[in-house]
């Protein structure tokens, strides 16, 4: 959707406020205190290394991996496995934001004994995106598919999620190639822990989404400090 506004560059590389998307994504998580980020690439992966190369993170540590071929969400996260370290991994999409507070969902993930986690954000229309069904204990209950007849406000994937490393060593993780359609709606309900947030959500796959971006994203570039995590 986005080939003839990028001119050959991937989504991660698109332009806001003359900075790549990507610049900003990384401020934002240095803000929550991420230490340690690695970026799952394929489609043009060499300009992602090449930028990340070129640009290197104060106080970060950035790896890559490459897949060889496409192998969706799921399969992604399998090459990235041998880097994983930390008991816990927080994966977040790469072509969208949601100003969700990274801490408060680690708190809830560890308080709430989770071994996967879904950020959720409430939109006014959901038929974009699928909607998501919550147990009044912050459980999901439902993964409904993008449904243009099923419009009005609730809940969404944010794309922001937290993982055990058990989990993602699980027989679902490892034969699916979608987290989102393969692990996620094929989860009995109450097994996936969803956090609620009202943030602003925004994502940038449409060329009028990208368009709108910089208006959008720009109060949320850190000025200062935020609260960090772990």
């Amino acid at each position: 959707r986005l080939a003839g506004v990028l001119d050959g560059a991937p989504k991660i590389l698109a332009p806001v406020r003359g900075q790549p998307y990507i610049a900003f994504l990384l401020s934002w998580l240095r803000r929550f205190g991420a230490r340690r980020v690695i970026f799952c690439l394929g489609h043009l992966a060499e300009q992602v290394e090449a930028w990340l190369a070129n640009h290197p993170q104060d106080g970060m540590r950035i790896e890559t991996v490459r897949e060889p071929e496409p192998a969706g969400t799921a399969g992604a996260l399998r090459y990235a496995a041998p880097k994983l370290q930390a008991a816990q991994v927080m994966v977040l999409n790469g072509d969208s934001f949601i100003d969700g507070d990274l801490v408060a969902f680690l708190d809830d993930f560890h308080a709430a004994g989770a071994s996967a986690a879904v950020m959720c954000v409430e939109v006014p229309d959901t038929s974009r995106y699928g909607r998501v069904e919550l147990d009044e204990n912050g459980w999901i209950t439902r993964f409904a598919e993008k449904d243009p007849a099923a419009s009005g406000a609730g809940y969404i994937n944010a794309g922001v999620y937290l993982f055990s490393r058990a989990f993602l060593a699980g027989s679902a993780v490892l034969a699916a190639a979608s987290l989102e359609r393969e692990v996620f709606a094929a989860a009995a309900p109450g097994t996936i822990r969803g956090y609620a947030t009202l943030g602003t959500f925004h994502d940038i796959g449409t060329p009028e989404s990208l368009a709108a971006a910089a208006g959008i994203l720009s109060p949320f570039l850190p000025t200062a400090p935020g609260r960090t995590m772990p």
